[in-house]
């Protein structure tokens, strides 16, 4: 089992998949954080059958300062009864849909370098996985998943009434991938993707 870390949870990957915290990376660091408003998704795991991007959002304990990032496309911003500045932040629909695109964007930037940097190789598996005839396959899996973590039910919505909203919505803005939405939690999570460990 591959173990990682991300907003206080351990994240569990089967033992197959070749995992990166993407913004962990030499690749993203060194070259890629030097495009303005670059950002990158948490995770990036691929095994054989399939490639996912894992963004995690613990807001236990901080849902107050997060409610008005539930409301899909920034509906809530103008809005939102919070401490922080909201200065370039979005809701979490945008957020993550924003961070795909750039991810899969700097991975292809760093295939355009073939061997010519040493810290592409943390990039191997994912370039061939992205890049291999098979992709478009129906047996190849790709998954965008949000983590939501935190108690935003409220008497006029459930919490997963909420993370359909957010799933929907970044459905829409994720049809140029052919790619499985998902918006899930410590209770509704696939394990066969990943697990919580303690």
């Amino acid at each position: 089992m591959v173990i990682k870390e991300e907003s206080g949870l351990k994240f569990g990957f089967p033992e197959k998949s070749m995992v990166i915290k993407f913004d962990d990376t030499l690749f993203y660091r060194d070259y890629f954080n030097r495009f303005p408003g670059s950002k990158g998704i948490d995770f990036v795991s691929v095994s054989p059958n399939q490639i996912a991007f894992i963004e995690v959002k613990n807001c236990r304990g901080d849902e107050g300062n997060c409610r008005w990032r539930i409301a899909p496309d920034n509906k809530k911003k103008e809005t939102a009864s919070t401490t922080l500045d909201l200065t370039g932040r979005d809701s979490l629909d945008i957020e993550v849909t924003q961070k795909v695109a750039m991810t899969i964007a700097s991975i292809i930037g760093a295939k355009s370098f073939g061997d010519k940097k040493d810290c592409l190789s943390e990039f191997d598996k994912f370039i061939q996985f992205l890049s291999s005839e098979s992709f478009s396959d129906d047996s190849k899996k790709k998954y965008v998943i949000l983590f939501l973590e935190g108690d935003f039910g409220s008497k006029t919505r459930s919490k997963k009434m909420i993370m359909q909203s957010l799933q929907d919505s970044m459905n829409r803005k994720l049809r140029w991938f052919n790619c499985r939405v998902s918006v899930v939690d410590s209770d509704s999570y696939d394990p066969r993707v990943f697990h919580i460990t303690s």
